[in-house]
């Protein structure tokens, strides 16, 4: 296996954090800004890599993450922890110690796209419902002492499961726009659970 490029990394997280579109080399050409050649090139890579699966609609081609795979699972895995140590290194240090008590957390929002014209801190957290004090508290902790108050979407699996089944547009834009900070493996099991062609 080859290492990946900074366009085919860019092309698997768009198919990764936007799974409820169909994209094709047309689509995904826009997505991340080259021409709809170089990105039929990349995505026949990628699916000779094994990492892609496709299927014909007529005469377009449209492509999925082959998360079946082992490997590209990992290699989402991995794609999603280097995008958050480079673009929320700040938010995963500000709340590590709420990792502990949750399965998925992903911060998004102006926060990440404007930082100082944000007024507060959009955060989706997924964890059982025993852990909800915990949670809480931390919440109500950390309000205390940042300059902007945490704005919590609160679910279980099960919810993000059906929000994301349903396309509930709170939480597609909070995976499609923002940075996964803790549970990487079960982000993807829900992207998994849900993705069909």
């Amino acid at each position: 296996m080859s290492s990946l490029t900074p366009k085919e990394t860019e092309v698997l997280l768009v198919l990764f954090k936007d799974f409820s579109k169909n994209y094709n080399a047309n689509s995904i050409s826009k997505q991340v800004g080259i021409t709809p050649r170089g990105a039929l090139k990349i995505l026949k890579n990628l699916q000779k890599q094994n990492l892609l699966i496709h299927k014909k609609f007529g005469k377009a081609v449209f492509y999925k993450l082959n998360l079946d795979d082992y490997y590209t699972f990992r290699t989402i895995e991995t794609l999603l922890i280097y995008e958050a140590r480079k673009k929320a290194s700040r938010w995963l240090f500000e709340f590590k110690e709420l990792f502990k008590d949750i399965e998925i957390a992903i911060i998004f929002g102006s926060i990440i796209r404007e930082p100082k014209k944000a007024n507060d801190i959009d955060l989706l957290l997924v964890f059982k419902q025993k852990k909800m004090k915990q949670v809480k508290q931390f919440i109500s902790e950390k309000n205390r002492i940042l300059l902007k108050p945490i704005h919590p979407v609160m679910q279980s699996l099960k919810d993000i499961k059906k929000n994301l089944k349903k396309k509930d547009p709170v939480v597609l834009n909070a995976l499609r726009r923002g940075y996964i900070l803790h549970g990487f493996d079960k982000i993807i099991e829900v992207v998994k659970s849900v993705t069909n062609f």
